[in-house]
């Protein structure tokens, strides 16, 4: 369950409205209102804190919208950063409007891409390296991987990562999260220790596991 809630301090000599943003309950932004998204350079983005204040370290995310919802994605050049911050999220686009000062500016969120949802998967697995682009980054991710628990994925990784990252045109479904929960997961293994859970088997399809509630599957590359 995600919330948003805007807490407001006000006396005779103070005055400050803070946005928390909750997921399950746990906090993955708190700041004050000047921290709601921004229009720049075409794209709205909103940076998080992930609750972490004292630091004063805000990761940049960028909204894009598909159907009803709105998907918080990483930024494209994020393994720029040895520490990026991210959590999937996802928002109902009225939850959105409520912290929008011009309601009407929920129709400037761009379109989610097919390009949005494998940048968004791949953050995912907690990677993170100095990279100069998106492009680098797959390269060094796909590198950093020893083992796939699939034999048709794990004969040839590098081919069939440099396939789907090179998908340009599928189509986008939709995914309900509770049932993923209880499907089989294929699991990556990275050289640093981390296991990602980076794909889903449902009716004989493999599906990228972005952790949101959109992805799409990944059969005729395999």
């Amino acid at each position: 369950m995600l919330e948003i809630k805007r807490k407001i301090y006000d006396d005779k000599d103070w005055y400050e409205e803070y946005i928390q943003v909750l997921k399950d309950g746990k906090e993955i932004h708190y700041g004050e209102s000047f921290d709601l998204p921004k229009y720049e350079n075409g794209n709205y983005v909103f940076y998080l804190n992930y609750g972490n204040i004292e630091y004063y370290k805000f990761f940049k995310i960028y909204l894009k919208k598909w159907e009803d919802k709105i998907y918080f994605i990483p930024k494209y050049n994020f393994g720029n950063k040895k520490i990026y911050g991210y959590s999937p999220l996802e928002f109902l686009e009225n939850d959105i409007k409520k912290i929008l000062e011009d309601k009407e500016e929920i129709n400037k969120i761009k379109k989610l891409t097919i390009k949005d949802i494998l940048c968004e998967w791949a953050c995912n697995s907690q990677f993170r390296e100095f990279c100069n682009s998106f492009e680098d980054y797959q390269k060094k991710l796909v590198n950093e991987i020893y083992f796939v628990d699939n034999e048709i994925i794990n004969n040839d990784i590098s081919g069939k990562f440099e396939k789907i990252f090179g998908i340009k045109n599928k189509k986008i479904e939709k995914i309900n999260l509770e049932e993923v929960e209880k499907l089989d997961k294929i699991s990556v293994y990275l050289e640093n220790g981390k296991v990602w859970e980076a794909f889903f088997k449902k009716d004989e399809k493999i599906y990228l596991n972005t952790e949101i509630s959109v992805s799409f599957e990944i059969n005729e590359i395999l």
